[in-house]
């Protein structure tokens, strides 16, 4: 299911980690289907947050991009969110 979107402390705490510089990315543990960002009210709060979309990516697709992005030394980390999108 989504985040709810009545959630505000909990998309804070998503904000608080984006400002720090730590990237986050949200997925899906669905089969098939993919996270669509902005679509809805959820997704842009999420957006709002500084959260990237996984999209069609898979948890485990998304965790091998995400450490090999943030082991290169010649990226930063907005590169890094970039990247992931």
């Amino acid at each position: 299911g989504n985040l709810p979107s009545i959630k505000d402390d909990f998309v804070q705490c998503l904000r608080d980690a984006t400002d720090a510089g730590i990237v986050v990315v949200a997925t899906t543990q669905c089969q098939s289907g993919s996270v669509i960002l902005g679509h809805y009210a959820t997704g842009q709060k999420l957006i709002g947050a500084g959260v990237v979309s996984g999209s069609d990516m898979s948890i485990e697709a998304t965790t091998t991009k995400l450490a090999y992005l943030l082991g290169r030394q010649d990226l930063s980390i907005d590169e890094v969110r970039d990247l992931m999108t």
